[in-house]
């Protein structure tokens, strides 16, 4: 009887009882939800001030635009974008207030590039809270979610890993669509595998149809749900005969997210689903189903479509430590799962494969088009974690384990503080290889060639052509244009960035010049060369004189 009870208690809370199981007591459950909403939270919001990224001065354009037509009455112009970004403009609208979105609205600033409206970075800023603090909560909701799936163990890992992923932190804080996708897509696909893979109540179905339909209001990939939801909840139920049930049950989600999109967008009541319905569709054929415009860089090789390994390979440069040796673990030690874990685990497998999959169809590719997987893969390798946990011998042995890998969670996270961007996997070379592997740059660094042209003399009114000039136009002292085939002959300083430097295809133009004209300034960033800053024709004049 001894020698029984001891091997139960070296069995992690994942293994040794029925998943879904799991009470909370309500002092846990609001002790819990707090810890991991802060722990979240605080990366979220450090250095949000520190430098635009790439479109969000575009989201701020459409989150004014939004503002307006709510505002006017003109609810018609609550459509701004394909995507359709719905909800990112509502948080951006109400994090900024009304006032303060609707000046970066195109009716009323009128200048060409937003990052140049009076008060485009302290909004930026102000916005950037509103999606941090929705990050946040959705962590914390992914992680309750978790402990109703896995138990204690694999939420308390998971919740902390979720809460310091550095691509996650990266992306949570921007005004832009594919944060809040990750969040409500990772909610609703959670919270559907509660409901029907656990048997729990209908609480679970509300949740799910209602982040579902906010992750389909946020960009078209959340279409994928209606694919995997009715999976989760019908495949199972004919093998037992039970599916009217489960019928009913979709049924009811389908409403319920159906009808959280018509409330959230009144675009909808005045211009009708079919008028709505279809510019989106002819938006996701213009630009989803074409490549990017500047081109792709996998692997040394410069491209339209980087190709089917993209992915797989830009997944491992973005994953932690922890997330990478924790699914390495859950691979050789899965056989230790109980039947009921093992099959949830396979369902969070299926919806990374299957999203995955769907993004690698379309041409257009870049790393955070597929961050909702990201929190699918950290609870896979917290369950990876657990069965470790399992195999140690004494409960000191396993808090000490548990704290050392939090500290391996966080660890990333720190080395590259404030630019959580610019971490990439140390597993796989970090950010030196990945430079020569996979596309960089998305804003970080920039905000350092910003600050030197400011701090260089007879720099007050500079006039600076660059590859990501509305992304700089926020950051620099004076005015400039972006850089095309040709340099400007009243330019001060050129500077490019990023994937242009990856794929030195300049033209002959700029390649001659810069071959006459070398970098007088370059930002390095983790092992990666993020951006030079190259004397403009009047600036090389004023030197040559000298």
């Amino acid at each position: 009887m001894g020698s029984r009870v001891a091997t139960l208690d070296a069995v992690p809370e994942s293994v040794d009882q029925p998943s879904g199981r799991y009470p909370l007591r309500p002092t846990r459950f609001q002790t819990y939800c707090l810890l991991i909403f802060i722990l979240a939270l605080g990366p979220r919001l450090l250095a949000r001030d520190l430098f635009p990224t790439s479109d969000e001065d575009s989201w701020m354009r459409r989150s004014g635009g939004f503002t307006y037509g709510l505002l006017n009455g003109q609810l018609g112009r609550t459509y701004q974008n394909g995507h359709p970004g719905v909800t990112t403009m509502w948080v951006a609208t109400l994090s900024q207030g009304p006032s303060g979105a609707l000046r970066f609205a195109d009716r009323v600033h009128g200048m060409r590039f937003v990052g140049q409206v009076p008060g485009y970075l302290e909004g930026l800023t102000r916005a950037r809270t509103g999606f941090a603090l929705l990050a946040a909560l959705g962590t914390a909701v992914a992680a309750l979610l978790l402990w109703r799936l896995f138990g204690p163990t694999v939420a308390l890992l998971a919740g902390a890993a979720l809460a310091l992923e550095p691509f996650l932190v990266a992306n949570a804080q921007l005004v832009h669509v594919d944060g809040p996708l990750a969040t409500f897509t990772t909610v609703s696909m959670l919270a559907a595998l509660v409901r029907w893979r656990t048997g729990r109540g209908r609480g679970f179905l509300f949740i799910s149809g209602v982040t579902a339909g906010l992750a389909l209001l946020s960009k078209s990939p959340a279409l994928f749900l209606l694919l995997f939801v009715p999976l989760v909840a019908l495949l199972p139920a004919l093998a037992q005969r039970s599916w009217v049930r489960a019928l009913l049950d979709l049924l009811i989600w389908g409403g319920v997210a159906v009808g959280t999109v018509v409330a959230f967008w009144p675009a909808l009541w005045t211009l009708g689903p079919t008028e709505v319905l279809g510019r989106i569709v002819a938006f996701t054929r213009e630009t989803g189903g074409q490549p990017d415009e500047v081109g792709s860089f996998f692997l040394g090789v410069v491209g339209a479509d980087p190709g089917p390994l993209y992915y797989p390979v830009a997944t491992l440069f973005r994953l932690s430590p922890f997330v990478t040796l924790g699914l390495v673990a859950l691979v050789m030690l899965h056989r230790r799962l109980a039947v009921q874990s093992r099959g949830l685990a396979g369902w969070l497998l299926l919806f990374v494969l299957g999203f995955a999959l769907m993004m690698t169809l379309g041409p257009k590719k870049f790393d955070r088009y597929l961050l909702p997987i990201f929190p699918a893969l950290v609870a896979l390798a917290a369950l990876g974690w657990s069965l470790v946990l399992s195999g140690l011998s004494g409960r000191l042995a396993r808090v000490a384990v548990s704290g050392g890998l939090l500290l391996v969670a966080a660890w990333p996270l720190a080395s590259t503080y404030p630019y959580p961007l610019a971490y990439y996997n140390p597993l796989f070379g970090g950010g030196a290889t990945a430079q020569r592997a996979v596309m960089v740059g998305n804003g970080e660094g920039l905000d350092q060639a910003a600050g030197w042209i400011a701090k260089q003399p007879e720099s007050a009114d500079p006039w600076v052509a660059a590859h990501s000039f509305d992304i700089l136009a926020a950051m620099i002292p004076g005015q400039g244009e972006p850089l095309r085939d040709g340099v400007p002959s009243d330019a001060d300083y050129i500077v490019t960035y990023g994937r242009r430097i990856q794929m030195q295809r300049w033209g002959r133009s700029l390649e001659q010049y810069f071959a006459e004209n070398p970098p007088i300034y370059t930002v390095w960033i983790n092992g990666i060369e993020y951006a030079r800053v190259h004397p403009g024709p009047r600036r090389a004049a004023v030197g040559s004189r000298q």
